[in-house]
């Protein structure tokens, strides 16, 4: 009884010192994630982006076939992710904070396959890809007009497809765009950066707040 009464005042006393074990689990969990991500991308010769929510993130990668991002379905690791509840992200880029969305934001659907086997079989650039317009074969007014609206819907989703991005990039050289990313939690004044050191490793500053 002796020992699980000191055991159990032990925990307390690291608890209201400020150790918070969700916090300091998640911030390693993102950081190995983050340098698993810089592997691959070096390794297949990709660009890796993340995607930043207030309460969560995902890892996307760069399809030059279709010349837009898209999530990483092969590769459950780098799944979208939500944080536990009470946990927050702060973003700066760039020097720059960023405003994330309640939600992470997920990247536009890829477009059609009719889109993509036209564009194969006129041996267009994968760059080009999503700016190539439906066309039809049929010669009356109906159908042109059907070709102009299906061509319309087509740019619109391509526009939007094209101007997705990840507010952090990791390019397929290994490196990464300037960034800190610091995981929070607001109710206890505790918080973790992560930001590349002079190294270009990847590391966790000590936690800062609840009582440290």
């Amino acid at each position: 009884m002796i020992i699980g009464i000191l055991a159990a005042g032990v925990l307390l006393s690291l608890n209201f010192a400020g150790k918070d074990t969700q916090l300091e689990t998640e911030s390693k969990r993102l950081v190995s994630l983050m340098n698993y991500a810089r592997d691959q991308a070096e390794l297949q010769t990709r660009d890796f982006g993340i995607v930043f929510g207030q309460h969560g993130y995902e890892f996307v990668v760069y399809d030059v076939r279709t010349g837009a991002w898209r999530t990483v379905d092969e590769d459950d690791a780098l799944r979208e992710r939500t944080m536990p509840s009470g946990l927050d992200f702060q973003l700066v880029v760039d020097a720059r904070p960023i405003v994330l969305d309640e939600a992470v934001r997920q990247p536009p659907a890829p477009p059609s396959d009719s889109s993509s086997d036209s564009t194969d079989s006129t041996d267009s650039t994968p760059q080009s890809h999503p700016s190539v317009p439906h066309t039809s074969s049929g010669s009356g007014s109906d159908s042109d007009s059907n070709s102009s609206s299906d061509s319309d819907t087509d740019s619109d989703s391509n526009s939007d497809a094209t101007a997705f991005a990840p507010q952090v990039m990791i390019f397929s050289s290994g490196d990464l765009s300037s960034f800190s990313i610091t995981l929070e939690r607001p109710s206890a004044g505790r918080s973790i950066t992560l930001a590349e050191n002079k190294d270009g490793d990847i590391v966790a500053k000590p936690m800062v707040g609840g009582g440290k």
